[in-house]
């Protein structure tokens, strides 16, 4: 399972770029999409400030058929922590990365956020029943007649 670990590089005319912190790029990722999804299970949120984490933070999923699914989660932080992070369930249990699905927030000026995305890899493989494939009939035909020496 590849793991993307983005680092935030701001400019000085506005622009935010993510990137990578280890070796896998991200095509490789785009091009495991075609057989993995990520299910989101919880998300970690690092900034300089509590005011950055407060943010609103909206995902939009477009279905097969183009409909747009939204939902927004704002974290929830005590007014009396030191930290300034947090651990966040997200308040739907189908959040995934598929492809179809983006985030949007606002990036406050002068902030860093470190977003850790803790995910389920699902496979198409998994969806299908299991099977006993090997163990029918026809693989141990010649199991039956075994020599004896």
């Amino acid at each position: 399972m590849p793991v993307f670990i983005p680092t935030i590089t701001t400019y000085v005319n506005g622009v935010v770029t993510v990137t990578s912190n280890d070796n896998t790029p991200y095509s490789s990722i785009i091009q495991s999409m075609g057989s993995f999804i990520y299910g989101i299970t919880e998300i970690y949120f690092k900034a300089n400030d509590n005011s950055q984490i407060l943010q609103s933070y909206q995902f939009n999923r477009y279905d097969v058929n183009g409909t747009l699914e939204s939902f927004v989660q704002i974290p929830a932080i005590d007014p009396y922590q030191f930290q300034s992070s947090i651990f966040v369930k997200l308040v739907r249990d189908n959040v995934v990365l598929d492809g179809r699905t983006n985030l949007d927030f606002s990036l406050l000026p002068t902030e860093t956020l470190y977003m850790i995305l803790y995910t389920k890899q699902i496979a198409n493989r998994d969806l299908v029943p299991r099977t006993n494939f090997f163990n029918n009939d026809f693989f141990n035909l010649f199991n039956d007649y075994k020599e004896e020496i």
